[in-house]
């Protein structure tokens, strides 16, 4: 799912519930289409880190000229990547889906300990604790992508990288310098 997509998704629930708040007093609702929408997000979401892939988590990189390993790869031929440079890139990528895999189950994982913790009614605090370690194995999670994108930015030209932000953006908002390969 792309970042326009998850927006969108959120947009439509915010908006279901910002009109349900309008007309009817009392607690904020999202509506049945609106809570649809979003289980269905949360279950891209989910399969998305069942397959490794960021779930726009490096989108923040992708956008200021970082490229992503994977969209490296599928802009092979217009990049004009050297053999050198795509063993480099492919290297780089599955490595970065081996350990998003990984912290990706672990996500998962702890996500359905905290729910079960909730159903158990555990206490305050060990639901804080586990809240906390979910947080912690997301950000695990994103800067598993991030770097990926920081290691890419690495492996390509001033040229490569401009190319790359022309063909994924349409322009190149943060053009990198030579310094900042």
């Amino acid at each position: 799912m792309t970042g326009r997509t998850i927006g969108t998704v959120l947009l439509l629930v915010f908006s279901a519930a910002a009109q349900h708040q309008d007309t009817a007093p009392g607690p904020i609702s999202l509506g049945k289409a609106a809570e649809a929408a979003h289980h269905a997000c949360l279950d891209q979401e989910r399969a998305a880190l069942e397959r490794g892939e960021g779930f726009g988590m490096a989108m923040a990189a992708d956008r200021n000229g970082f490229p992503g390993p994977r969209h490296v790869l599928e802009l092979k031929a217009e990049l004009k990547l050297t053999p050198e440079e795509q063993s480099a890139i492919d290297e780089l990528f599955r490595r970065m889906k081996q350990q998003a895999l990984a912290r990706g189950k672990d996500v998962l994982v702890a996500e359905q300990k905290l729910e079960t913790l909730f159903a158990a009614e555990r206490p305050e605090a060990e639901l804080r604790e586990q809240a906390f370690r979910v947080a912690t194995l997301r950000a695990e999670l994103r800067w598993v992508h991030l770097s990926a994108h920081l290691a890419a930015q690495k492996l390509l030209s001033p040229e490569q990288l401009a190319a790359y932000q022309h063909l994924r953006h349409g322009g190149h908002p943060a053009a990198p310098t030579s310094e900042s390969r």
